[in-house]
């Protein structure tokens, strides 16, 4: 689905697009060009209900908010009285969709050199936050090609879930390497973000052990243990949280993630999105396991 953070480009977008604020003797003054934006949808065949909607927004602050309540769907209320709310923010996802698409085709059919210098950032930036989401760019559509393997927005909700509830430490520290894999991927620094997200996969994989091996064996992982990633997998793997078989695929991830350069069958930023990915479902992967193992200690102490 098209993320938050997604949607926050998308206006960004629109709104360096048509609105634009200077100076006057009463001070500064912005305009929105809704003629302008009225066109704009028109000729690309967006519903009337909805073209009509940008005819009523007067300035900056209330169309970055029509924009962003495209994804929530509380812009389109007045046109949906009866229906519920996830049916709207349903519609809100192929809405935004569509106006990710469409500027992404405006910017790259445009020959005008001074539009290609203005919104060159917008665009790199839009077309990162929408791979970001699932989505590539191909024969003039966005297509979502991960739409059954991984919704990367839930996914991260439940992997700071998954750590507050086991008790795990450093969270902010921890998932700020999740963050910068998705700084450097918006960033284009490809390696950057896959260093990062090997950071934090390696970072949950000794917070599991030390958590099992305090709450379970009531031993203390020595702090100089801990920060051997061999050791760690091979506690890991000793303790049964995981099997011979998974401890081979997180060895291979591992070696994968701190490995991995350019590829002549696969774009840089490809391998960065979906090792990322893979990434997140693997430290779910362990988590849940540790929670697993944690269970029968609690119940026998009740």
């Amino acid at each position: 689905m098209v993320s938050r953070k997604t949607a926050m480009s998308i206006s960004n977008a629109y709104i360096c697009m048509f609105s634009y604020s200077y100076s006057s003797r009463y001070g500064t003054e912005e305009k929105v060009c809704r003629d302008n934006f009225y066109d704009f949808l028109y000729e690309r065949d967006y519903e009337a209900w909805f073209c009509n909607m940008v005819k009523s927004i007067f300035n900056i602050r209330d169309l970055k908010e029509w924009l962003l309540r495209i994804h929530t769907g509380e812009s389109f209320v007045s046109a949906t009285t009866n229906w519920p709310w996830d049916k709207r923010q349903a519609l809100g996802q192929v809405y935004l969709k569509n106006l990710a698409r469409d500027f992404i085709l405006y910017y790259q059919e445009n020959n005008n050199q001074w539009t290609i210098k203005k919104y060159k950032g917008i665009n790199e930036e839009l077309i990162r936050r929408i791979e970001m989401d699932g989505y590539v760019f191909r024969d003039r559509e966005l297509f979502q090609t991960e739409m059954d393997v991984l919704d990367v927005e839930m996914e991260k909700g439940l992997l700071e879930k998954l750590h507050t509830s086991l008790n795990l430490t450093n969270q902010k520290q921890t998932f700020e390497f999740l963050k910068l894999t998705e700084d450097h991927y918006i960033a284009g620094r490809w390696s950057d973000s896959i260093s990062n997200a090997r950071k934090f996969f390696e970072v949950i994989l000794q917070q599991v052990a030390c958590k099992h091996s305090i709450s379970v064996k009531n031993t203390s992982f020595g702090e100089g243990e801990m920060q051997k990633p061999l050791i760690v997998r091979d506690y890991l793997e000793r303790e049964g949280l995981l099997e011979k078989k998974e401890r081979e695929a997180v060895d291979k991830i591992y070696a994968l993630l701190s490995h991995t350069g350019s590829h002549p069958y696969m774009a840089e930023k490809d391998q960065a999105r979906l090792l990322r990915q893979i990434c997140l479902t693997m430290t779910q992967f362990i988590m849940l396991r540790l929670e697993g193992s944690l269970i029968p200690k609690e119940n026998s102490n009740k």
